[in-house]
Order: structure tokens, then sequence, then C-alpha cells
């Protein structure tokens, strides 16, 4: 944080005897450690303000929110890999029934087909 170094508190010191002398040196020292102590007990009970702060209001909400939100991302993806089986088996039944019915009016083993054409010719 404060990259002060022993030279540089000697030289405070030396600078601090010289300018405020020998004699209030102590209670200077004392005023200096009673403003560092408040100025610490501040900082504290300013954290302990904003961490109660941030318990109590729907802050605290938001790791639940979040977690709801990737279960819901996580269920999309399952309906879309669901989906995307399912079209994918209907494609695969499709494909088996055309080469069946192919196979079958090779074959002229679908007689109603056969006759409905023939039926359908005569007709005309």
């Amino acid at each position: 944080m404060l990259d002060i170094g022993f030279f540089e508190l000697l030289v405070v010191a030396v600078v601090l005897v010289i300018v405020m002398g020998p004699e209030r040196l102590p209670e200077v020292a004392k005023q200096a450690a009673f403003f560092i102590r408040k100025a610490r007990q501040g900082m504290f009970r300013l954290r302990s303000e904003m961490q109660s702060e941030i318990q109590g209001t729907p802050f605290a909400d938001l790791e639940k929110a979040k977690q709801e939100m990737a279960d819901l991302k996580n269920d999309i993806r399952q309906f879309g890999r669901d989906l995307a089986d399912s079209a994918e088996q209907a494609v695969d039944v499709d494909h088996a029934a055309a080469e069946m019915t192919g196979a079958q009016l090779a074959d002229g083993t679908n007689e109603g087909a056969t006759t409905g054409v023939s039926n359908a010719s005569k007709t005309e």
C-alpha cells in the first residue's frame, strides 16, 4: 500500500523532532495514535454496516436467482437436444417408410397402390 521503508520513517522522525521539539513530541504521538485509532474504528464500522446492508437487501437473493437462471439454461438446452433427437428420429422413420414403399412398389407387393393406379387409368 504505502511503500515506506525504514530510512523514510527515520527521516520523518528526525523532521518531527526538529519541528515539534523533544518536549512536545510525546503529546503529538498520542494525538496521532488517537486519530489513527479513530480512523480504523470508522473504517471497521463502515465495513460492517456495508456487509449488513448487502446481506439484508435483495443482493442476498442474487445467488439464488443466478442458480435458477443456470437451471433454466440447462433445461432449455436439454429441451433443444430432445427436440433435435425427436426430429432426427422422425426423419429416420420417414426415410425408412419411403424406402419400404419404394421397395414394395418395385416388387409389386403393394397391391392396393397398383390397383389404385390401374383403376384410375381404367376410369378415364
